[in-house]
This record gives structure tokens, C-alpha cells and sequence, in this order.
């Protein structure tokens, strides 16, 4: 589970670690630092706080969790200081950059195997919704690919998360339209059966796709996101993951429509049009949008499965 998006109150979630937006004095401030300073033990946390002293904008701390290690199992609260959006030309999209990276970092060197964090400044600071969001999961991405953690972005309502509209309107036309604008007929199971006598098993395909797009192992898995290296490994040596597991590999492989379904019928799966998660994959297969976390988004805004649910 490297990655999910989840609608919840950072209160009530199951990680190691939450990150709470903080004011920058040793005070708590409205909203969801009140909220995570009344569940963690007001005093005590606020005494720790004050510990600090000032956060700089972009910067974090940490705190213990006090009274959230025993009802949640959180042993760290980290308080990132974000900026208030103006026009994108005074720094602000670095500052928020640097709330994610420092405290993602923090978490890495707490050792910390879990991590949840808001979908930071879409409240108060007023970030552009789609901004905000692209720069948690560019920010999240950068960091998985190159350390193991399972991280959760929260995200607190609906009102506070958008896509791109053009991604959004697109796939909202690609269903309207149906197969009219599908360029490839999909391939079904028993047509891949009768075709592929004798040709490449799931695994043999997925080290063919693997070598052919000058690819390793690592960057296939870590791409996925859904998958981590020991489960990667039981995959290469005969395993056969789940469908949505199967589908993340397809997108991590960069696969055009064809070889995205040829690829899922070596794993016995198939795309169901009647299936709106699949619907939504394909339309981006289609337009070549393979970041999973990207396709993630667009599935929990149209209130589908994702990924890992």
C-alpha cells in the first residue's frame, strides 16, 4: 500500500505519523490544527509546541502524538508551515513544495513506515485546487520513488480536491461517446486464447515489456505505486497479482491500448466496459496518461474505487 488517496479527518486515521498545517507561532490556529490539538491533549501538545518555538514558512517540526499514539496508534505529529496563494509569483508554490518535502523527510528519518498527509493549503491559503493538488503528488511521487513508505493523502471533502477540468471533461466525453472513439476494439479472453497458442505467459511479457522499453524492475514497481519490491518479486517469479495490480503494471509499463489488454489477458483480466474503473484506465491509456497517482485522482474525484481500495 506505497500510496492511496482517502477521504477522512487526519484525527482518525491509522499511521505512524499525521502532518498537521500549524501556524507558525507556538499556538494552535482554527479548523484542523484545533482539531489535532484537541484529540492529541491540548496542554501537553501545546506545551511541546512551544518547545519549537517559530516555524518558518515551508518549514516542519515534529512533536510526539501524545493521546493519538493511544487511540490511533500515531506516535508523531509533524507541523509544516505553509503561505497564503497571491498570483504564483512570490514563492508560494516552492513553500508548499517544501511543507511536503521537509516533512516527508522528517518522517523518513523518524523511521516511520506510515505517513498521512493533507491535501495542503486548498483552505485557508487558497491555493488553486488543481495547483495544490499537483504539487502534493508530484511531491509524494518524488519521494516514493526513491524511499519505502506507505503514505496516505487526505483529503478532508469533496469541495477541496480538483483534477485538471480538461482530464475530467475528457473522460466525462469518452464515456458520453462510448466506443465511437475508441481506436482499437478491445481484445476479449477467449479471442486472446485462441490467438496467443503458444505465446508469451504474463511474466515472459512483462520482462519482454520490461527490457524492450529499457526499463528495470525497480522503476516498473516503484511507478505502479500499488506494488512494493516483495511483491514484485513473487510477480516476476510466477505470481499473478490481482486485476487492479495487473492494470497499475500496465500503466507503469507505458503501454499503448493494445498491448495494455494483451497484457491483462496473459493475467487472465480483461477491460469491462460495463466497469466505470476500467472505463476511466482506458480513456487513459488512450490519451497516454500513465502516472497512476494522476489516474488515482481522476477515479476518487468521480467517486470510484482506486487503486489500493
Amino acid at each position: 500500500m506505497p500510496f492511496r488517496i482517502e477521504r477522512n479527518d487526519i484525527t482518525k486515521v491509522h499511521t505512524e505519523a499525521i502532518v498537521n498545517t500549524a501556524n507558525p507561532l507556538p499556538k494552535y490556529g482554527t479548523g484542523t490544527d484545533t482539531a489535532v490539538y484537541e484529540a492529541a491533549g491540548m496542554a501537553q501538545l501545546l506545551a511541546e509546541r512551544k518547545k519549537i518555538g517559530i516555524i518558518e514558512r515551508g518549514q516542519s517540526a515534529y512533536t510526539p502524538a501524545f493521546n493519538l499514539q493511544n487511540t490511533n496508534g500515531i506516535r508523531y505529529i509533524i507541523h509544516t508551515v505553509g503561505t497564503k496563494w497571491k498570483d504564483g509569483q512570490h514563492g508560494e508554490i516552492e513553500i508548499m513544495r517544501n511543507c511536503y518535502r521537509n516533512s516527508l523527510q522528517i518522517a523518513k528519518d523518524l523511521n516511520c513506515k506510515s505517513l498521512s498527509v493533507p491535501l495542503l493549503a486548498t483552505g485557508n491559503y487558497g491555493f488553486p485546487k488543481e495547483t495544490a493538488l499537483n504539487i502534493a503528488l508530484d511531491e509524494i511521487s518524488k519521494f516514493l520513488f526513491e524511499n519505502e513508505m506507505d503514505i496516505v493523502l487526505i483529503v478532508y471533502d469533496k469541495e477541496s480536491f480538483q483534477v485538471s477540468s480538461k482530464i475530467f471533461d475528457g473522460v466525462q466525453s469518452f464515456i458520453n461517446d462510448g466506443p465511437e472513439i475508441t481506436p482499437i476494439q478491445s481484445i476479449s479472453i477467449d479471442d486472446f486464447v485462441s490467438q496467443n497458442k503458444g505465446g508469451l505467459n504474463f511474466q515472459e511479457l512483462l520482462r519482454k515489456h520490461i527490457i524492450d522499453k529499457g526499463l528495470d524492475n525497480p522503476t516498473v514497481y516503484k511507478r505502479s505505486i500499488i506494488i512494493d519490491k516483495k511483491l514484485f518479486s513473487k510477480i516476476i517469479n510466477g505470481h499473478i497479482p490481482n486485476k487492479h495490480s495487473v492494470m497499475a503494471l500496465g500503466l507503469a509499463l507505458e503501454l499503448d491500448l493494445q498491448e495494455y489488454e494483451t497484457f491483462l489477458a496473459t493475467a487472465n483480466f480483461a477491460l469491462n466496459p460495463s466497469d466505470m474503473f476500467d472505463t476511466v484506465v482506458k480513456y487513459c491509456v488512450t490519451q497516454k496518461i500513465y502516472d497512476v497517482m494522476q489516474v488515482d485522482s481522476l477515479l476518487f474525484q468521480m467517486d470510484l474505487p482506486c487503486f489500493n481500495d
